[in-house]
């Protein structure tokens, strides 16, 4: 058993890392994957693997580059990785962005099949909705 939790621990250390560098993240999950966001917001509920290349794409467009994170802990157990992180980057009107995270995964076979993402949603949800405001007023 430990061996797949290293392989599953690798597994998302390397999601993280395609993430910061900009990579598609869709390849390291399952064709059934979901990933859930807490919240009644815009980018609250859960989301199927096809339905999460555009959410990726709209938060994205709106920033310099891919946010970096910076892992603090991986905790692995079972098919289970828990990663306590922050995430930072600059939208394109130069205003910063940094959030706290804890991401729970949940593997098979090498592949992510489930993501709960927890994140402070009131500040995402009000930088989120002033960067779309700003995007429209410049359109």
């Amino acid at each position: 058993m430990t061996r797949q939790i290293d392989v599953n621990k690798a597994v998302i250390a390397r999601f993280f890392a395609t993430a910061g560098d900009g990579g598609d993240v869709l390849p390291f999950l399952a064709d059934d994957a979901t990933w859930w966001v807490p919240g009644h917001w815009a980018l609250g509920g859960t989301y199927r693997k096809d339905e999460l290349g555009p959410v990726f794409d709209q938060v994205l467009s709106l920033m310099e580059e891919a946010p970096r994170f910076t892992i603090h802990a991986i905790t692995a157990e079972d098919d289970r990785v828990a990663v306590d992180c922050e995430g930072e980057g600059r939208f394109r009107d130069g205003t910063p962005y940094r959030n706290t995270y804890h991401f729970l995964f949940r593997l098979r076979d090498g592949a992510i099949v489930a993501v709960k993402e927890f994140l402070n949603t009131a500040y995402m949800s009000q930088t989120l909705a002033d960067q779309l405001a700003r995007a429209e007023t410049a359109t």
